[in-house]
């Protein structure tokens, strides 16, 4: 796993945010109980829902990680809310070049679980949320999310590098 911290501009993680926050009240989420595959729901009782990020946002983000990024040919943006009982089992980002995630909340509380956790050759591994914090996951390695807490929602914005 590579962390960078502060990956975006404050400008930026901003425009994310109203974006996200525009789009909250959209017909336009899909849910993690409905479209993802029951071996990444094990354990998991609540619901992640995802949209894609505006062309926009898209071409900002891409224009300011594509210099840390792997290289990929198609990259796919998309917000995730992971509301309270969310968060995914251990598994790998299979059939991707990689897989990433830049974090939103401005603060995020330890007891608020959605704690990140992988495994490589010298074992567990685990961080907290932070405000745009880019993890990306070019290895292949396994990962889970904890379940989010009852009082608070994890937004993010998963990133995919396709072949």
């Amino acid at each position: 796993m590579k962390l960078i911290r502060n990956s975006i501009t404050d400008d930026l993680h901003q425009k994310c945010l109203k974006e996200l926050n525009e789009k909250v009240s959209e017909n336009c989420w899909k849910s993690s109980s409905v479209n993802w595959i029951d071996e990444i729901k094990k354990g998991i009782v609540g619901s992640c829902i995802v949209t894609p990020v505006s062309d926009i946002i898209h071409n900002l983000l891409e224009e300011k990680l594509n210099p840390i990024l792997p290289e990929y040919r198609e990259l796919v943006c998309q917000y995730y809310i992971w509301q309270p009982q969310s968060g995914i089992s251990w598994h790998k980002d299979s059939g991707r070049i990689f897989g990433a995630t830049l974090y939103l909340n401005d603060l995020w509380h330890p007891d608020s679980g959605g704690w990140f956790i992988w495994k490589d050759d010298r074992g567990h591994h685990t961080i907290l949320p932070e405000k745009k914090l880019l993890v990306i996951n070019d290895q292949n390695q396994y990962h889970c999310v904890t379940p989010v807490s009852l009082s608070v929602f994890r937004c993010t914005i998963q990133l995919w590098g396709n072949y």
